[in-house]
């Protein structure tokens, strides 16, 4: 496979799982805005922190509410992370390669930049949003579940799981930096305990783990148990270990892999640490940058190994915004 065929599935793959996920996120945090009391403070902003737009933000906009915070995270085509840009990649990325792919992708993906292209104005509106976010979710489930039955076990199923193993683990770990955006307030640290488990509830069900969290771990929600289960559990799908040994798996059959194996078995053991959490303190929000630096180290490998052997690690880095 040429490597320009093989890097656009893998971002094929980050970009489908991207735009879920970032769907996932504005429908957590809406949530969480009604089931938190007044008195913890929430903002949109947050959400341009964790997914690290605050430069474009800063740039592109004058106030931080939660009309702009929507905009730029969901509709805003200038900003490259946002959920409008990264469906229409995808897009492109499925018409160039539509000859290695089945012939539904194309149809999936077609209609659902269509839908949101019509509707996106339903991202400034609360009562519109999150119907909207709900079709944008299951059109990717739709999408991933065509792929996984549908196709092969051949070298483009190879680097499509790639790029679905490394975007939903960095995601959950940003999913879980909301969590830590709360845990890290020390002015209100005995307030937000008073409501964790509604806080780390709401966390399970933007990644659709709240049932199998109920069956997999008997006790009560709290912070702590959430954050091991979504970190470290080998039976969730969307767990991060779960998707370092996906990563593992496919990158064992693939040529010159010696050094992304290391970077992989250095997640592999930050996973295996103790995680720290401590209300009041900013521990475990650094800790889930420690985890999605040493992705972006594992991304940043691919390149230098299949996609563009000579590119520069500042390119590498752009790439990977």
């Amino acid at each position: 496979m040429l490597s320009r065929v093989a890097e656009r599935l893998y971002w094929l793959a980050r970009y489908i799982e991207r735009i879920e996920n970032t769907a996932r996120l504005a429908q957590v945090h809406s949530q969480l805005m009604l089931d938190m009391p007044k008195s913890v403070k929430l903002s949109w902003h947050t959400l341009i922190e964790i997914t690290n737009n605050e430069d474009f933000f800063d740039e592109h906009y004058d106030a931080k509410t939660e009309k702009n915070c929507c905009w730029a995270l969901l509709g805003d085509r200038d900003n490259s992370a946002s959920l409008m840009s990264s469906l229409w990649w995808a897009r492109e990325n499925v018409r160039t390669t539509r000859d290695t792919l089945p012939r539904e992708t194309w149809i999936y993906i077609n209609e659902l930049y269509l839908l949101v292209n019509e509707k996106q104005e339903d991202f400034y509106v609360r009562s519109k949003r999150n119907t909207l976010l709900e079709q944008i979710i299951r059109s990717c489930q739709a999408i991933a579940g065509m792929l996984d039955g549908t196709m092969s076990l051949n070298t483009t199923f190879q680097f499509l799981q790639l790029g679905t193993a490394i975007e939903r683990a960095d995601m959950t770990s940003r999913l879980l930096d909301v969590g830590a955006f709360f845990v890290a307030q020390e002015t209100e640290a005995q307030e937000i305990k008073q409501f964790e488990s509604i806080l780390w509830a709401n966390i399970l069900k933007s990644v659709s783990a709240y049932f199998m969290y109920r069956q997999a771990v008997h006790m009560d929600i709290n912070g702590k148990s959430v954050i091991r289960y979504l970190v470290n559990d080998p039976a969730l799908f969307r767990s991060i270990k779960h998707c370092a040994t996906m990563m593992q798996t496919q990158v064992n059959t693939l040529p010159n892999t010696l050094e992304i194996n290391e970077s992989i078995s250095e997640l592999q053991a930050l996973i295996e640490k103790k995680i720290p959490f401590e209300l009041g303190s900013p521990v475990l929000h650094n800790y889930l940058d420690d985890v999605q630096m040493q992705l972006s180290k594992v991304h940043n490998q691919f390149y230098s190994t299949w996609f563009h052997p000579s590119i520069s690690q500042e390119t590498m880095q752009q790439q990977s915004q």
